[in-house]
């Protein structure tokens, strides 16, 4: 696949080039606490909105558009912050992970699922700082989470489903009409 045939997939994808407004990059700017001496990635550089914002701090930046594909960043960082593309999440973060200890990114309310969470909190990712805002003109409420290894959550996720408290089974009590409140298995 050449390079203009990936960039033309891309813009296929219109939900994965939206541009972040300026009140919600400083939002999570000021989560990072970003220090001077700091290797800081906007991996996904889009209109430069993080990348102009950042504090004075060694910053670098991707952009598939410009010909640097953040999948073909090898570099570490202390810190990468953006708005990554939605099609490519999972693929997006265990990336982000082989590079960094420590990132910022927004997550749709329907990006931000469990298997996610568990996945990154085997690899030792907390979840260290987490806001919630709606922006309106976008689908719906938006996470912006920060996520540091080897550092406390301020979440917890049950490592397994909760299934019926009188059989201990998967006991369809809830599904196709039937009652929440009753299990299935018990004979009236």
């Amino acid at each position: 696949m050449t390079f203009n045939t990936k960039i033309k997939k891309i813009k296929d994808k219109k939900n994965d080039n939206i541009y972040t407004p300026l009140s919600v990059v400083k939002i999570m700017i000021e989560m990072c606490d970003i220090k001077p001496s700091d290797k800081v990635l906007d991996c996904s550089l889009g209109g430069g909105i993080f990348y102009d914002n950042l504090p004075e701090c060694d910053k670098d930046w991707c952009e598939i558009d410009k010909g640097r594909d953040f999948f073909m960043c090898n570099n570490k960082y202390d810190l990468i912050i953006g708005n990554p593309p939605y099609s490519m999440w999972s693929k997006w973060l265990e990336h982000t992970t082989k590079l960094t200890d420590r990132f910022c990114y927004i997550f749709g309310t329907f990006n931000i699922t469990d298997t996610r969470i568990r996945d990154l909190a085997k690899k030792g990712y907390g979840i260290t700082k987490i806001h919630l805002l709606k922006i309106d003109w976008w689908f719906a409420m938006s996470y912006l989470i920060l996520f540091e290894k080897n550092k406390p959550s301020i979440m917890s996720v049950s490592e397994n489903c909760i299934c019926c408290d009188v059989c201990n089974k998967k006991c369809k009590r809830g599904r196709n009409g039937k009652d929440y409140n009753v299990c299935t298995t018990l004979k009236l």
